[in-house]
C-alpha cells in the first residue's frame, strides 16, 4: 500500500514538473528563448524550431531575438532543410546586421549552400552561391577563426566547378563540337588554373586540335604544357600526343 502511494506521488510530481516547464503567457522573452534553446540543445530540432519561431515573432525587438533567429536557422540546418536554413540565416544578416551572431550566420549561410552543392555533372548554381558567401565571410571577417575552414571549402568547390567545365569540354570534344570544347578547356585553364584539372584541360586542348587537324595549335599547346606543367604526371601523355603529329608540324627539339 505504501509503495502504491509513493508511486502515485512520484507520477503526480513528474506531471507537475512537466506542466511547469511548458510556456506560460507571462514569460519574458529570455525565459521563452531559454526554453526553446533547451529543446535545441536536446536535439529536438522540430519542436525547437516551432518555439524559436514564437520568440522571433512575439519578441522581435528583444535582446534575444537575434540568438533565436540564429538557432532557428540552425534547427533547419540540423534537419537537413538547407534552403530554409539559408533563408533564416539571411534574415539575421539582413535585418539584424549589428548582431554579434552575424559572422556565424554568414558562415552557416555559406555552409547551407555547400550542403546543397551537387556532384559535378549537375547544375552548379548552389556551388557558385556557396563560393560567393564564403568569399563574403572572408572579406568581412578576415580575422575570424573560421576563415581557414572557409578557404578550404572554397578550394573544394572550385575543384568541383573545374571538373564540371572539364566534363563539358570533353562532352563537346566527343561530339566533335571542337570549338565549343576549346572554349570550355580554356575556362578551366583561365578560371580554375589552381585546380587539379588544369593540366587535364591542356591535354584536352592538344587532343582536340589534333582531331581538328590544327596541328600548329596542337604543337603550341604542347609547348605551353611543358612550360606550365613540367612536373605533371600527364607529361608522358602530352609527349605521346606530340609524337603523333605529322613531322612537318613538329619542332626539331621537344
Amino acid at each position: 500500500m505504501i509503495a502504491r502511494i509513493l508511486l502515485v506521488v512520484s507520477v503526480a510530481a513528474f506531471l507537475m514538473n512537466c506542466a511547469g516547464n511548458k510556456p506560460k503567457p507571462d514569460w519574458t522573452a529570455s525565459q521563452y528563448y531559454h526554453y526553446a534553446k533547451a529543446k535545441y540543445d536536446d536535439g529536438d530540432y522540430f519542436e525547437a524550431s516551432n518555439e524559436l519561431t514564437v520568440v522571433v515573432l512575439r519578441y522581435a525587438g528583444s535582446p534575444v531575438a537575434d540568438s533565436a533567429q540564429y538557432y532557428l536557422g540552425m534547427c533547419h540546418f540540423s534537419m537537413d532543410e538547407y534552403l530554409i536554413a539559408a533563408s533564416e540565416f539571411e534574415k539575421l544578416i539582413n535585418n539584424m546586421s549589428r548582431s554579434p551572431m552575424v559572422p556565424n550566420a554568414q558562415f552557416k549561410l555559406a555552409e547551407s549552400y555547400f550542403k546543397l552543392s551537387p556532384r559535378p555533372s549537375l547544375d552548379q548554381k548552389y556551388t557558385s552561391k556557396a563560393i560567393r558567401e564564403y568569399q563574403i565571410f572572408i572579406e568581412d571577417y578576415p580575422t575570424n577563426e573560421l576563415k581557414s575552414e572557409a578557404e578550404k571549402r572554397i578550394s573544394q568547390l572550385r575543384e568541383k566547378m573545374a571538373t564540371k567545365q572539364y566534363q563539358n569540354a570533353e562532352g563537346y570534344r566527343k561530339m566533335r563540337e571542337y570549338r565549343a570544347a576549346i572554349i570550355y578547356f580554356d575556362i578551366v585553364l583561365n578560371e580554375y588554373y589552381d585546380s587539379s584539372k588544369a593540366d587535364d584541360a591542356l591535354i584536352g586542348k592538344i587532343r582536340t586540335y589534333i582531331e581538328m587537324e590544327d596541328y600548329t595549335s596542337a604543337e603550341q599547346s604542347y609547348i605551353k604544357f611543358k612550360e606550365q606543367f613540367p612536373q605533371s604526371e600527364l607529361l608522358p601523355e602530352a609527349e605521346d600526343l606530340y609524337d603523333s603529329l605529322p613531322e612537318k608540324f613538329t619542332s626539331t627539339e621537344q
